[in-house]
């Protein structure tokens, strides 16, 4: 038979009522409240459904087992809850947690910018050593948790760490054992991932695999532990490589086919105390009863861990162990263009003025020098004096062609020849002059082939020279870093523009507080009245952060020569202010500012300090460029000067002109 609840009045065991303010959260199996008594310290779990006897009976255990190290660490439960008194078990009350998140919003850098904008590596090594001391807690007290994921691990800003959702937890008492009944596959080791059911004893060793997972996901940046690069040729999802041991930054993962994904660390980044726990919690053999690291071996191996990590010198947000020789997370930001930290309180690590210094200092390589073939003066080279001789017969040829052509053309005008049969065959004999090579054709076709392969061979290497060797490459990176300048620029007045409105709201508040001290009636106003002093006094004008001419004005009682000396006084109030910089911007604003503005700035001077390293290298490619193509370059043009002028003689021919008109305008048709 169904238990009905009331909407606010319980009992605990003890018979004390229990009254229920307004609902704070909500959940699959019940929902949470305020007391009305105590709506800070503690909360109440009302169950939706009535519960079964044993699940009863494990709320009591619990609520008999609490003790103040179990509240310090979770949401224990401290107490059971009836809907009258002796009744049936409906709901318990635990410790309320307040201003914590939960743990994925710690680990995944987008989330942690957020949320944790403040949390740098150290946060994230100090909260994993705080959930292995929670675990501890857990196990010292005989309890398993069972469903160990993401979801029910909160951490506050200072790296607390507290566990919720107890009631689900493992318990024994009395030889009789209360199941643990959910769980998710991410956090569920190898031996249980075929399970059709999670209603089963489990033990302190699979709480450590789970334990393992996300002290992983602290330390590396929320990857998974078995997130990594399959070689094979199936699907690897994650449930799948857990259950088959495919630990992707382990000793055995080439043996594996596995390989961590791109933008990743590997275990170096840690000590080899920690990288060891992290192979034997994944290695087969950690199956084994007590086979992974417990709770405790953690705590002993991330203690002395946070001790031992160092600032980097090139990014002041950046921890890292001390043992490395260079920061690992500079080159993680640099490989996968994320930012992975927030500082606290500056928007950019380099000095903007010093990085342009180190750009103006890289000389321009100036205009490309210009090297063509009419540099060049050559003399053709001679001709044979039979090739000669066929040139000048040739064009004498030529000549005789185009008269008897035309003299052809002007008896078939006039009609004084009127055989067709005459017309035809002098136009025929007027061709066969014209066109009808002679003995320098084989001599003219081999000085056109060398000026065509000069001219193709001078188009490449001119090309090549421009190209490689031209300026243009330097024009545009430099173009490109000053309008990374300007952006850099920008960003940085509207991050000052807001902290000058920081400031002057502190400014406000610091003189508005001075003025507050001088009271109208205590200062030495010699012209007001005391009706005008009740004036003022009605009007909520008391003191002198009070006096403004727009509330003065509001006030009839008062002429213009007591409102100027009012105004006059504050005046001289005000002057007299001393503003105390000491008390300027609250930490909380700047650091509001700096971690608006940071994401917008970390990749612009990241691309203008890689860009001036990029414009200095390709300064010293061009002037390189043109050390070492200066002298092939001259040769092509000289061979191009050399076949233009080699050619020359028969460019003379009428033929020739013809040709090289047709090929004029063949190339013309063809570029469109």
């Amino acid at each position: 038979m169904a238990t009905t609840i009331p909407l606010s009045t319980f009992y605990d065991s003890r018979g004390k009522t229990i009254r229920l303010g307004k609902r704070v959260g909500s959940g699959g199996e019940g929902d949470v409240y305020e007391l009305a008594s105590s709506p800070t310290t503690t909360v109440a779990k009302i169950y939706k459904k009535p519960l079964e006897e044993h699940k009863q009976e494990k709320l009591r255990l619990m609520a008999r087992g609490c003790n103040d190290e179990l509240e310090a660490i979770s949401a224990w439960p401290t107490d059971v809850l009836m809907s009258r008194p002796g009744g049936p078990v409906v709901g318990f009350l635990m410790p309320r947690i307040t201003d914590a998140e939960p743990v994925h919003k710690v680990y995944g850098p987008t989330h942690r910018k957020e949320t944790f904008p403040h949390a740098d590596w150290r946060f994230l090594v100090r909260a994993a050593k705080n959930l292995a001391a929670a675990f501890c807690v857990i196990h010292k007290y005989g309890y398993v948790i069972g469903d160990v994921n993401e979801g029910n691990i909160l951490v506050n800003d200072t790296a607390c760490v507290r566990l919720i959702d107890c009631d689900s937890f493992q318990v024994r008492s009395g030889g009789r054992t209360f199941y643990c009944e959910v769980g998710v596959a991410h956090f569920t080791p190898p031996e249980l991932q075929k399970t059709d059911t999670y209603r089963l004893e489990r033990t302190t060793n699979q709480d450590n695999f789970g334990l393992a997972v996300l002290i992983f996901q602290l330390l590396f940046l929320g990857r998974h532990p078995y997130a990594g690069v399959y070689s094979g040729k199936e699907d690897m999802p994650i449930e799948k490589a857990i259950a088959e041991f495919r630990f992707p930054y382990g000793r055995n993962a080439k043996a594996r086919l596995m390989a961590p994904p791109p933008n990743s660390v590997g275990l170096a980044v840690v000590p080899d105390t920690v990288a060891t726990l992290f192979e034997r919690a994944f290695a087969e053999a950690g199956m084994r009863d007590s086979g992974r690291p417990s709770a405790e071996e953690w705590w002993d191996a991330l203690d002395p861990f946070e001790s031992r990590l160092r600032r980097c010198g090139t990014d002041g947000v950046h921890y890292y162990y001390a043992g490395l020789s260079s920061c690992p997370w500079c080159r993680l930001e640099s490989q996968s263009g994320v930012l992975l930290f927030l500082s606290a309180d500056s928007i950019t690590k380099i000095d903007l003025r010093r990085e342009w210094q180190k750009a103006e200092a890289i000389p321009s390589p100036g205009a490309l020098p210009s090297v063509t073939p009419g540099m060049y003066y050559v003399q053709p080279a001679p001709l044979t004096p039979s090739v000669s001789r066929s040139l000048q017969f040739r064009k004498f040829r030529q000549l005789s062609g185009i008269i008897l052509a035309v003299a052809c053309l002007v008896l078939a005008i006039g009609e004084l020849v009127t055989d067709p049969l005459v017309i035809l065959l002098i136009g025929l004999v007027a061709i066969a002059l014209f066109f009808v090579p002679g003995g320098e054709e084989a001599e003219r076709k081999k000085r056109w082939s060398r000026l065509e392969t000069a001219e193709y061979m001078w188009r490449l290497w001119s090309k090549k020279w421009t190209d490689e060797a031209g300026d243009a490459a330097f024009s545009a990176q430099l173009a490109r870093l000053r309008e990374l300048k300007r952006t850099y620029e920008r960003i940085d007045r509207e991050f000052q523009r807001g902290v000058m409105a920081l400031e002057k709201t502190v400014r406000d508040v610091q003189i508005s507080g001075f003025l507050e001290r001088y009271a109208i009636a205590s200062g030495s106003l010699s012209r007001i009245n005391p009706a005008q002093m009740a004036a003022l006094a009605h009007a909520g004008i008391v003191t002198a952060a009070d006096v403004t001419p727009g509330r003065l004005r509001r006030v009839s009682a008062l002429d213009p020569r007591v409102s100027g000396e009012l105004i006059s006084w504050r005046e001289r109030l005000e002057k007299a202010f001393l503003f105390d910089p000491a008390k300027g911007p609250n930490r909380s604003g700047i650091r509001a500012l700096v971690h608006r503005f940071q994401p917008q700035m970390r990749p612009v001077e990241a691309e203008l300090v890689q860009g001036i390293h990029r414009l200095a290298r390709i300064q010293q490619d061009v002037v390189k460029k043109r050390v070492s193509l200066r002298a092939p370059v001259e040769k092509r043009a000289r061979e191009l000067a050399q076949a233009r002028a080699d050619y020359r003689p028969f460019e003379s021919d009428i033929e020739e002109a013809i040709r090289r008109d047709i090929e004029a305008v063949m190339r013309r048709i063809l570029s469109r």
